[in-house]
């Protein structure tokens, strides 16, 4: 394995590599608030660095106590306290907003941190909130978390078991069409079945599970089951590895490296790997950054940090993936997604 080890940590210093999914923005503010500073440096950098990151899809997530009236404004601090924070590291790190962005991040060897919204519960039926949040940089989002909004129903949490039912509202078509027009992608993790079938139904463009599994090896109803992961590949979209071990299915025994790799081959035996990227959802650092008092967070990550994601890539070599289909997981084929999304340059009046 260590030569394998070597190989994959050798991938991702030559080659793209991406995160489909990190609270790190909620994470800035939490850590603000308790009056921490330049957070991204004393957390997450070396890190970061260490994993080979180019690009990194920073969440806008509002936690149920900000539910419903303070949630709006949570939303707009996050995005302050991220671009507060990444004055100190803007050396390494830049928020991107375009394609063009995206390709000087790389050529300066800076790390891109894109923006979209997890679950739209704080903008409640105006829509038109949509439109400052674009200006701001969002460029996605999640209809839901896993609960009920006026747009649509969540799934039910990682450690339950049970069929959430319901599809979209109107309003929840609404913005789907106004996402659409925006050129915005949509993510469909944490989704229900049913609000799965209606965004299969509504739009024709390729969207994205950021962060789901496969229930087939893990029965969690945050993981898609084979029929929605082949609808979705059909569309032309992609599924981000989620490093969850509540929904990888490794909290139990502790094998998680095991658990993802199983995952990825059943979902690349099925449609392909080019469907596949990274979304691990790391939360134990946001967990950490939560308060509390007298009890110790709920860690739940297959890994400790970015810096061990190598051993999954290592994982993947071990069981006979090629190379050049590696190298399209670890990175390549969630860039080459985005690039579909993303506006080539900001235009006149816009951010």
């Amino acid at each position: 394995m260590t030569n394998f080890l070597s190989q994959a940590q050798k991938l991702h210093q030559e080659n793209y590599v991406a995160d489909a999914h990190l609270d790190l923005a909620g994470e800035i503010l939490l850590r603000h608030q308790a009056g921490e500073t330049d957070i991204i440096r004393t957390y997450h950098l070396e890190n970061f660095r260490a994993a080979g990151l180019d690009l990194i899809m920073s969440t806008i997530y509002v936690d149920d106590v900000a539910l419903p009236e303070p949630g709006l404004k949570n939303a707009l601090l996050q995005v302050a306290a991220l671009n507060q924070d990444l004055t100190s590291v803007s050396d390494d790190i830049m928020l991107v907003k375009t394609h063009h962005d995206l390709e000087k991040a790389k050529a300066q060897n800076k790390i891109a941190i894109l923006l979209y919204i997890e679950g739209l519960d704080f903008i409640g039926t105006d829509l038109s909130l949509l439109d400052i949040f674009y200006d701001l940089g969002i460029r996605g989002a999640s209809l839901t978390w896993s609960r009920r909004n006026l747009l649509a129903s969540g799934c039910c949490r990682a450690g339950e078991k049970k069929a959430i039912p319901g599809g979209l509202s109107d309003y929840g078509y609404a913005a789907l069409k106004k996402l659409d027009r925006r050129s915005c992608f949509i993510d469909v993790s944490h989704l229900n079945d049913d609000g799965f079938d209606d965004i299969y139904a509504a739009t024709s463009r390729p969207f994205i599970a950021t962060h789901s599994n496969a229930r087939a090896i893990h029965l969690s109803y945050r993981n898609l089951t084979d029929r929605q992961i082949t609808s979705l590949c059909h569309r032309g979209g992609l599924i981000g590895i989620n490093a969850c071990s509540l929904i990888a299915g490794s909290y139990e025994f502790g094998n998680h490296i095991e658990m993802l790799a199983n995952h990825v081959f059943h979902i690349a035996n099925l449609v392909g790997s080019h469907h596949l990227c990274y979304g691990f959802d790391l939360c134990n650092s946001y967990a950490r950054a939560e308060p509390r008092r007298n009890f110790r967070p709920e860690l739940f990550d297959c890994f400790e940090s970015h810096r061990d994601i190598p051993l999954l890539t290592a994982a993947l070599l071990a069981r006979g993936m090629p190379e050049n289909e590696v190298i399209g997981i670890i990175g390549r084929n969630l860039r080459e997604y985005l690039i579909h999304f993303l506006p080539k340059r900001c235009s006149s009046g816009e951010v």
